[in-house]
């Protein structure tokens, strides 16, 4: 059973993933956010993050499918998606969580890490908050937050920590919880009812 705080911060997360905000995460959604990305990497097609960010995708989806086929109904509501996000997280029915934070870290550095030097700058942050439509404003507390050594920038080793707390504690002073910014005050308003009605 998940936690009250678990639940605010997967909710949160679909709200962002939901990109058209129906109430439903569908594969269009996972595309026009790939599509997003890339806008905002200033990307020119083909190239190579442009293909490795669909290809992540599509894997994301598939997986996510896999688990919806033994759903009633096997479409990725709100309720579905926190049951998504347990098998994931809490029972780690596709592997250790720790290695997928680990993966989730790289796969992002790939994407933004513009420079290639291995560090997250706060501007190659905000074109992460950017790309996922995340409020601008909270960009500065986020990165703050994040950044533990206070060396202005993020390691590999601060976002993959980052996104363990987000996703597995449940301490709401925890960094790790403004990943993607703060998900107290992240909703659509014109849409909310639609996440418990779907």
């Amino acid at each position: 059973m998940l936690s009250s705080t678990l639940i605010q911060k997967y909710t949160h997360l679909f709200k962002i993933l939901d990109f058209d905000h129906d109430g439903l995460i569908l594969k269009q959604d996972f595309e026009s956010l790939g599509e997003n990305v890339s806008i905002f990497r200033c990307l020119m097609p083909p190239h190579e993050i442009e293909a490795f960010i669909t290809k992540r995708g599509q894997d994301f989806w598939d997986r996510l499918q896999q688990f919806l086929s033994r759903q009633q109904p096997s479409r990725c509501n709100l309720d579905n998606w926190l049951k998504f996000m347990e098998a994931v997280t809490v029972n780690e029915e596709f592997g250790s969580f720790e290695e997928i934070a680990k993966q989730a870290a790289e796969d992002i550095f790939f994407i933004y890490d513009k420079d290639k030097n291995n560090f997250l700058s706060k501007q190659e942050y905000m074109c992460f908050f950017v790309s996922l439509r995340v409020e601008i404003k909270f960009i500065d507390i986020c990165f703050k937050k994040l950044d533990l050594n206070n060396d202005l920038q993020l390691s590999k080793e601060e976002l993959s920590t980052a996104i363990q707390e987000f996703f597995l504690s449940e301490d709401t002073k925890k960094p790790g919880n403004l990943l993607f910014g703060n998900p107290e005050n992240y909703q659509f308003e014109t849409r909310k009812s639609l996440y418990s009605d779907v």
